[in-house]
């Protein structure tokens, strides 16, 4: 049987949606199971579950198998949430067989509760820009020019898919010139904040670049001969910007690396699943869902904006609806965003609560709400493309950490 690694994804799903800051705090698991008659492919599926269970026991979490769903890499097409979410991800160290004996060992990523936060009851706005290749050259095997586009998709698709949170919005252009990537200086990422901000107000933007799809070969001896076989990397490089407080607030690299089951002088057809069932289609998207699990963290946490795009007669217009669970009578006060320069000429962004401007939603579409408020220094004070916040945020938050 053939040892595969598979990134398994698991998520929360709470009532009022927690989400925790965390460091990374792997637990190994083995699991033991005896094949009989029954179907290998069952029997491998429930070794895998109680591997898990028991790096989740060890770890001083109380999850049983049958509470753990597998993500859709390893069984189905579709990210499963899991009630017992302490589980953020996991992956398959090994797998043998022996007297009939199926023996799985994993590892898992166990939430820890040191530090916690709490989701708005808003959905986040996220730009996810076109990721780029930077070496185009080792495309060439295979022909994956077009991965770039692929793996921006394929995001998009599993950050859907996996959070409860985002409201997202697929550009079909790259966020800044693929040289900028290896050094991206603030003036720029102001610059093209304010632009974001302004022309399409949304909250975060996502973009990366596929450093390293390299190839090369892996000799391992055996008796008598060499088995060669050949490998490929998979390296991608994800930043997430804050577009409101204009501020990378994540960035991280993930590699892996798997076998290239495709010829090296041939072109590969990346709309077939043929490829995405590869050892290297499912190590990207293993890759991206690893990737997924840290961003819906970032962004979870953070606090909710409303933008306001139009002034009326009525009251400000601003640009989160009923989609992005909005409600009637809901409360939100002013905020302006504030450019602050230190003695080291660097320029600082802040936003600032305006006292007494505390505004309510009185009409909702589906994707704006009309807010008004009695109090004349909201109505003086407002200015397009100012930000609204809900009043309740880090109240909610205190009495969830009690």
């Amino acid at each position: 049987m053939n040892m595969r690694n598979f990134i398994l994804i698991f998520g929360l799903a709470l009532l009022i949606y927690p989400r925790f800051i965390l460091a990374e705090n792997w637990i190994q698991g083995v699991a033991h199971m005896k094949i009989a008659d029954a179907p290998l492919v069952d029997v491998r599926e429930m070794t895998i579950k109680n591997a898990f269970a028991d790096a989740s026991f060890k770890a001083g979490v109380m999850v049983s198998s049958e509470e753990i769903l597998l993500n859709g890499l390893l069984l189905n097409s579709k990210v499963v949430f899991q009630s017992q979410g302490m589980l953020r991800r996991g992956e398959v160290l090994s797998e043998s067989i022996n007297n009939d004996i199926l023996t799985v060992r994993v590892r898992a990523d166990i939430m820890q509760y040191e530090q916690s936060c709490i989701n708005s009851k808003y959905l986040k706005k996220i730009l996810i820009t076109q990721f780029q290749l930077a070496k185009p050259k080792q495309a060439s095997i295979g022909a994956l020019y077009d991965l770039p586009s692929h793996v921006t998709k394929r995001f998009k698709q599993q950050l859907e898919s996996y959070s409860n949170n985002p409201n997202l919005l697929l550009s079909n252009k790259s966020f800044t010139k693929l040289n900028s990537l290896n050094g991206l200086d603030r003036s720029e990422i102001i610059r093209k904040a304010n632009y974001l901000s302004r022309d399409i107000g949304y909250q975060f933007a996502v973009f990366g670049v596929i450093r390293d799809i390299s190839t090369f070969n892996r000799v391992k001896k055996e008796f008598l001969a060499e088995n060669v076989t050949t490998r490929r990397n998979f390296t991608i490089r994800i930043y997430v910007l804050d577009i409101y407080h204009k501020n990378i607030v994540y960035e991280d690299s993930y590699h892996a690396e798997a076998d290239w089951n495709f010829g090296l002088n041939g072109t590969v057809d990346m709309n077939s699943s043929i490829f995405w069932q590869s050892d290297f289609g499912r190590v990207v998207l293993n890759t991206i869902s690893s990737a997924i699990v840290d961003i819906d963290e970032v962004v979870g946490c953070a606090k909710s904006y409303g933008q306001i795009i139009h002034k009326t007669g009525d009251g400000l217009i601003i640009n989160l609806g009923s989609k992005h669970g909005l409600k009637m009578g809901d409360k939100f006060t002013l905020n302006r965003v504030m450019n602050n320069t230190n003695d080291s000429k660097v320029s600082m962004m802040m936003i600032q609560s305006i006292p007494n401007s505390e505004v309510e939603v009185l009409s909702i579409d589906n994707d704006t709400a009309l807010v008004s408020s009695k109090s004349l220094n909201a109505s003086i004070a407002a200015n397009l493309f100012d930000l609204l916040s809900p009043v309740n945020f880090y109240q909610d938050t205190k009495t969830s950490n009690n």
